[in-house]
């Protein structure tokens, strides 16, 4: 199963688009499913996302849509908790953890950085800002993650540069 997350675009407040880059990716990578962490901000964005591959989305704290507010799905055997995660503060992945302990994965956003992690036995995936929105300008790192699943879970960060994207780093872990 091989699925890509990304959100907070805050397009067209924040960014005009998603970059180039990252939509030739999604077509080359060929996703199973795109995870949206919410804050797209308006629609546009999120058919263009539906368009080049089946869309779950979750709407964040600067959303004018109506998306649902947390999505739990199932890949592979391996339950995923699809929540922006404002409703936790911003960060505060241990009150997230706690909420989300019956999921092997959790896929977050709304700090606009990009980590991943496992505690508690939850593997927690923050794609960070694919338009690198930050603050009321789109000046941060653009990034987004994908995760593969295939017995065991894989996780692998990129980012998009001004020569292209680059992969930041993965992780596999056995025990989710």
């Amino acid at each position: 199963m091989r699925l890509l997350a990304l959100g907070d675009t805050h397009i067209p407040d924040r960014a005009d688009e998603i970059p180039i880059e990252v939509l030739k990716f999604i077509r080359e990578f060929t996703p199973n499913a795109l995870l949206f962490t919410g804050d797209a901000t308006e629609y546009g964005t999120l058919f263009l996302l539906e368009k080049l591959v089946p869309t779950y989305a979750v709407r964040g704290n600067m959303d004018n849509v109506d998306s649902p507010k947390q999505q739990s799905l199932e890949f592979d055997g391996k339950k995923l908790l699809l929540i922006h995660g404002h409703q936790f503060g911003r960060g505060n992945y241990d009150s997230l953890i706690k909420y989300a302990n019956r999921y092997d994965i959790v896929v977050c956003g709304h700090t606009h950085r990009q980590e991943h992690f496992e505690e508690r036995g939850v593997l927690v995936v923050n794609p960070g800002s694919v338009t690198g929105a930050s603050g009321k300008v789109a000046t941060g790192e653009k990034t987004f993650t994908t995760i593969i699943i295939k017995g065991q879970v894989e996780v692998e960060e990129y980012v998009v540069k001004e020569d292209g994207i680059q992969r930041k780093g993965s992780k596999g872990t056995d025990s989710t």
